[in-house]
């Protein structure tokens, strides 16, 4: 069974196509409304599980390890190794400085 936010999706694809099909097709307010609470849904999961509030690990580093060189490289590696995903641990390396 579809939800209610696939068939207006649904209606708006074909309406783009054909858009006598807007003033031929009558949606039941009832569908916009279950359409608005399901991505309300999905927006609260979202927020309850985001893990973009970043907090640095506990853990123990050595002198050496917190020059501007070493953590440098670090982050370089860690660019680097992110394969596809590059500009999106970017981003998060981006917004963990920017928060600090």
């Amino acid at each position: 069974m579809k939800s209610a936010i696939e068939v207006l999706n649904e209606v708006h694809q074909a309406g783009k196509e054909h858009s006598d099909l807007y003033e031929a097709v009558k949606v039941n307010d009832g569908v916009f409304v279950a359409a608005i609470m399901g991505l309300a849904n999905q927006l609260e999961h979202f927020k309850q599980t985001k893990q973009d509030k970043i907090t640095p690990a506990q853990v123990q580093a050595l002198a050496n390890d917190l020059t501007r060189g070493a953590i440098s490289h670090r982050v370089s590696r860690v660019l680097a190794e992110a394969g596809a995903n590059e500009k999106e641990v970017a981003l998060k390396i981006y917004q963990f400085l920017e928060s600090i």
